[in-house]
């Protein structure tokens, strides 16, 4: 049992010095910046416009079932009935 708690402190230190140790900044030469991630809206917006261009009942019913609750399932549903008449 000694030897599971010093296992433990062990490993309790070496993360402690990780999480201790500071990160080099993407500011340094030769380092690349991770890109900002997508903002969700523009995401949704961006796979509305290829469902228009696509233009079929199957793109409209598989945004609408992946985004209900967006204001551009409304549009989506609207252009869905279109299709179908």
């Amino acid at each position: 049992m000694a030897f599971r708690g010093l296992l433990t402190s062990v490993g309790l230190a070496v993360l402690a010095m990780g999480l201790s140790t500071s990160v080099p900044s993407a500011t340094n030469a030769g380092e690349v910046q991770m890109q900002e991630p997508p903002d969700p809206d523009t995401a949704v917006r961006s796979e509305f416009e290829r469902v228009k261009a696509k233009n079929t009942v199957e793109a409209y019913e598989r945004f609408i079932r992946r985004h209900p609750d967006h204001a551009l399932a409304d549009e989506a549903r609207r252009a869905l009935l279109r299709l179908k008449q």
